[in-house]
């Protein structure tokens, strides 16, 4: 039986940029179910091109965008400004594969399925990896999570496609750096739909709710008279959150422990900082003299005391704006059509709403805003300086 300081369970971007940094200082295997990276894809792939660079990557773009144009099936709409192209679709698989490359000395076993995790022993249908730490990458399917952590996410479904589309109308982008999201009760009754462009009339088009997903999927491909490619998607979680992301010495990290802004279900920023904050503890633990026990214990500190209350908070926030808001959600965007607001960060939605608001302060924007304040969850150069505090 071979034998790894660390294994992960996952080969996405989270388990990958774990991998990356750990095996600098420790001997990694990383384990993933499907025999390519990247395939299926799950997501459309969207962030904020500063959020790249403090992660230190530079993965392959397929567009980016200026504008995001909020808009229901009428035409009442919302843009949100962002100054500049700072938007970008990420190549999913080419994002995977770029880390990949950057793995060092760790060992990338494609094509085996870890079903079993027990007393310090990975199990696969080819092998048994023995191990010292154990972290669980493994998405929203979350397999082995709930065997360790039991925990109930909120959640919705999400199909999209890429595709072509010559359509001219009000729910299309106007330019290929603009995003549109659709929010209408007609169409998605707890979710909303998007349309965001790859390259000349071919688009990224998707929608998201808890029922009936694929007969709204196709409905909305007949509006924008959209042809049907190769659907992909999956599970998107969009709140709740684990009492714990570590049991004995198993950690869990990206969507299966909770790090996912709630009001768009984007794990992949997310994903990347949980696995920088479980690096550092480690990193950081070491430095101290402590043992990987110790290490993994500062990372659920970490967790618990800046992060799960925060997560929980915008969970239950992302739940009333999506899933109880009807009559309302028409009115306001009746009542906030055309405005245009000039933002500077995808990723921190707080400072998008809080200036589309002050253009038309109404009580009910007010109201809004207590629903919908969701902030980054914790900033990547912040990670330090909290591990340090946690420490003393």
């Amino acid at each position: 039986m071979s034998k790894s300081d660390a294994i992960i369970v996952g080969a996405g971007p989270s388990g990958l940029y774990l991998a990356r940094e750990l095996s600098k200082v420790m001997n990694v295997t990383i384990f993933e179910e499907d025999r390519m990276l990247g395939i299926p894809p799950h997501c459309t792939g969207l962030v904020n091109l500063s959020s790249l660079k403090v992660l230190g990557i530079s993965p392959p773009i397929v567009n980016t965008y200026r504008y995001v144009r909020i808009t229901d099936l009428s035409g009442n709409s919302i843009t949100f400004d962002f100054r500049e192209r700072t938007i970008a679709m990420l190549d999913r698989p080419g994002l995977e594969h770029y880390l990949a490359d950057e793995l060092g000395s760790a060992t990338l076993a494609l094509g085996e399925r870890v079903t079993e995790l027990d007393n310090g022993i990975a199990k696969t249908k080819l092998r048994q990896e023995a191990f010292d730490i154990a972290i669980i990458a493994e998405g929203a399917n979350m397999a082995l999570t709930r065997n360790l952590i039991p925990w109930k996410p909120t959640h919705v479904y999400g199909i999209q496609t890429d595709t072509k589309s010559f359509a001219v109308s009000e729910l299309m982008p106007r330019s290929d750096d603009e995003i549109v999201v659709i929010f209408d009760r007609k169409l998605s009754e707890h979710y909303f739909a998007w349309i965001v462009p790859r390259n000349s009339h071919e688009f990224r088009i998707g929608i998201a709710d808890d029922a009936n997903v694929w007969v709204k999927f196709t409905e909305l491909l007949k509006i924008i008279n959209a042809e049907q490619s190769k659907p992909f998607g999956g599970k998107i979680i969009i709140g709740g959150s684990p009492s714990h992301v570590v049991a004995g010495n198993v950690a869990i990290i990206g969507d299966a422990g909770g790090f996912v802004k709630p009001m768009t279900g984007g794990g992949i920023i997310m994903g990347m900082l949980s696995a920088k904050l479980l690096a550092e503890s480690i990193s950081n633990a070491v430095k101290e003299g402590l043992s990987i026990t110790d290490a993994l214990s500062l990372y659920d500190a970490l967790f618990r005391k800046y992060i799960r209350g925060m997560v929980k908070a915008l969970g239950s926030a992302s739940y009333i704006l999506h899933m109880m808001i009807n009559r309302s959600l028409g009115n306001i965007m009746q009542l906030m059509s055309k405005v245009n607001v000039v933002v500077e960060d995808y990723d921190n939605h707080i400072d998008a709403i809080m200036k589309a608001a002050s253009r038309r302060p109404w009580q009910f924007i007010k109201a809004l805003l207590a629903v919908v304040n969701e902030l980054s969850l914790i900033e990547p150069g912040r990670i330090n300086r909290l591990i340090k505090d946690t420490l003393e």
